[in-house]
């Protein structure tokens, strides 16, 4: 869980505040490239060593879209977000539906280089800030979305979070963007096409993953003890438990009067909470003790990116820490439930070292064997039914980002039912 400062680098993980100043990147689309870059996605990109994704099983509703097409209906995909492989996945689902798309991306992906962002450009892509409220980006998503030519694709999470089997809370932005285009465009049919993406692993990749975890160790200084790898559930936990309690310390929020022998659980809650209001009263926001940590989280991550943006040149003497503990926060609650424990399938084990391994080192991690892919094409959701039921827009807003959480999480949840994977086995030794 390395935080150093994301100045002057490459954002390389999903998490890490980008403080490069704004620059809008519309989509140009260019139809020849995108039909280019289609193919090599499909034959190259796809099972090569970043992705590994050696099937691709589509299931559901894909006569529900074609139809919809055929209707000149307009499309919003909303799909979860597991795992770096998903943009590159669904790019095969919509070659397969004949759906030309475009995606909202975070900025920092144009910044890369040139060149990356010229090809993002044509490819139909466009960039969003996701740590302020973004109108261009907005308009744009509405201007795709009224205009019909190309479906939006959104991933409503935000973030990969590296937990398949379960969805982390919706943001509101994707209703809003549906609604106030079908306020637009009264009497054209806007549709939200919730997709449940599936990521399940084709072999037992025990010895790849047992090596990342003893690299791991031995990098941030933890000793296992004599015959750990004989228990790969206590090996992680065990681990983990060294990696973000290393962290905690160096932070100062861990609390001396915890006991070290309470559930990690607790402790995790705890210091989250300590560390989230300790941020916040650096920055003089008011606690909002009734909200979740994860709003609060994103109030601190949105006030800590307008500080390093601010064109008039205004600074935080201490804004470099902060923001490396606002990182710690978030990084922290995506522990604060069991995960692996409640079912430690070879999937979730494999996620779970992923998961700290990345946030150790803060970059993306080889993957460690072949996959299938699983994308679930959920019934499309009717937006103007949605809006005359609620009455307004404001009113629908909520009710809407229900519906597409709950749409995602079942559809995971029936793959995960009927899954025959070796991935969906338990993890041998357990």
């Amino acid at each position: 869980m390395r935080l150093q400062p994301a100045r002057n680098r490459p954002q390389s993980h999903m998490l890490e505040f980008s403080d490069a100043s704004y620059r809008f990147f519309p989509a140009e689309p260019s139809p020849f490239l995108i039909r280019l870059g289609r193919s090599l996605n499909r034959h190259i990109i796809l099972p090569g060593k970043n992705h590994r994704i050696t099937e691709l099983r589509l299931e559901g509703e894909s006569e529900a879209i074609r139809d919809a097409r055929a209707r000149d209906e307009r499309l919003v995909f909303v799909i979860n977000h597991p795992s770096h492989s998903d943009p590159q996945v669904v790019t095969e689902i919509q070659r397969r539906l004949g759906v030309p798309a475009s995606f909202m991306a975070a900025y920092d992906v144009f910044l890369r280089s040139r060149l990356n962002a010229w090809c993002m450009q044509k490819l139909g892509n466009f960039s969003i800030d996701r740590e302020a409220a973004d109108r261009k980006a907005m308009t744009a998503a509405i201007a795709i979305v009224t205009s019909g030519e190309y479906a939006l694709n959104i991933f409503p999470e935000g973030n990969v979070y590296l937990t398949n089997d379960r969805v982390t809370p919706f943001l509101d932005g994707t209703a809003f963007i549906a609604l106030k285009a079908q306020q637009a465009i009264e009497g054209t049919p806007v549709k939200i096409v919730p997709v449940s993406l599936k990521f399940t692993h084709l072999t037992t990749p025990r010895e790849t993953v047992t090596q990342r975890l003893v690299d791991l160790g031995r990098d941030s200084g933890y000793a296992y003890a004599p015959g750990a790898s004989d228990n790969p559930l206590a090996a992680v936990m065990s681990l983990g438990r060294h990696l973000v309690r290393g962290q905690l310390q160096r932070h100062g929020v861990l609390d001396a009067s915890l006991d070290p022998e309470a559930p990690l659980h607790d402790q995790l809650k705890h210091c989250a909470t300590g560390l989230v209001t300790k941020v916040e009263t650096a920055l003089s926001l008011s606690p909002a003790t009734e909200s979740g940590l994860v709003e609060r989280i994103r109030k601190i991550r949105s006030t800590i990116h307008q500080i390093r943006t601010d064109p008039s040149g205004a600074s935080h003497p201490e804004i470099d820490g902060l923001a490396g503990q606002a990182i710690l926060a978030f990084r922290v609650h995506g522990y604060l439930t069991p995960y692996l424990t409640e079912h430690p399938s070879i999937d979730r084990y494999d996620e779970t070292v992923e998961r700290l391994a990345e946030d150790f080192y803060s970059h993306a991690m080889p993957r460690t064997g072949p996959r299938r892919a699983i994308a679930h094409i959920h019934t499309p959701l009717d937006v103007t039914s949605i809006l005359s039921e609620a009455g307004s827009l404001r009113n629908a807003v909520a009710p809407l980002t229900r519906a597409m959480e709950g749409a995602v999480q079942s559809g995971i949840d029936a793959i995960n039912a009927s899954n025959d994977a070796p991935g969906a086995a338990l993890v041998p030794g357990i």
